[in-house]
């Protein structure tokens, strides 16, 4: 009889969570929702979704022992950030008026979630310092590595189509969770040619 606990998965959580923030923004948007608090609501639906993720990443750095540890700190610190760029985020829909005068404490709401956001790559970073393990350390800046490349890539392609008006205007904030979605390419390229995605998912 075997001692090892099977891994409990991730992926498919990570997948529903994307599909269900892309369902709720087309929600939002056929719906033509008008109120700030209730398309603010229904984009953090999805949110839930992440919950059961995280229980199982905690749960596969558990049984890696010490080696888990850099996993489990990123983890927190991801949980953190996400408290607190959701909560901004939410803050600012909710108080700054659109076409309102700006202010000083407008200025700072609006910052607060970008600052916030910024927080998710200071953990992915930290994690790639703290990981003693060479080939988990390997599998995790591939990830980035992929994920910047997506994510830059798109954003340069994108540029140049706007600036000759041949699409329209895209705000800067959807290139960072271009860049997220790009660790999930990332993690599933690794899975291909190593047999493992990689502890950031």
């Amino acid at each position: 009889m075997s001692d090892t606990t099977p891994t409990k998965r991730v992926w498919p959580w990570f997948v529903t969570f994307l599909a269900g923030m892309v369902a709720m923004g087309i929600a939002v948007d056929v719906l033509d929702i008008k109120s700030k608090a209730v398309a603010s609501g229904m984009m953090m639906v999805p949110i839930v979704l992440l919950f059961p993720m995280v229980r199982n990443a905690m749960s596969n750095a558990k049984q890696g022992g010490s080696s888990g540890d850099p996993v489990r700190r990123y983890l927190l610190r991801m949980i953190v950030v996400s408290i607190v760029y959701l909560s901004s985020l939410f803050l600012a829909s909710q108080l700054i008026e659109s076409g309102g005068d700006i202010t000083p404490l407008a200025v700072v709401l609006a910052l607060v979630p970008g600052i916030a956001m910024s927080g998710y790559f200071w953990a992915i970073g930290s994690l790639i310092v703290e990981q003693k393990d060479e080939f988990q350390r390997m599998l995790v800046v591939r990830q980035a590595l992929i994920a910047t490349a997506i994510a830059l890539s798109l954003a340069s392609t994108w540029g140049f189509l706007e600036s000759f008006e041949l699409v329209g205007h895209v705000h800067a904030y959807w290139w960072p969770i271009a860049w997220f979605f790009g660790l999930g390419v990332g993690a599933i390229a690794n899975k291909i040619q190593h047999g493992a995605a990689g502890e950031s998912m």
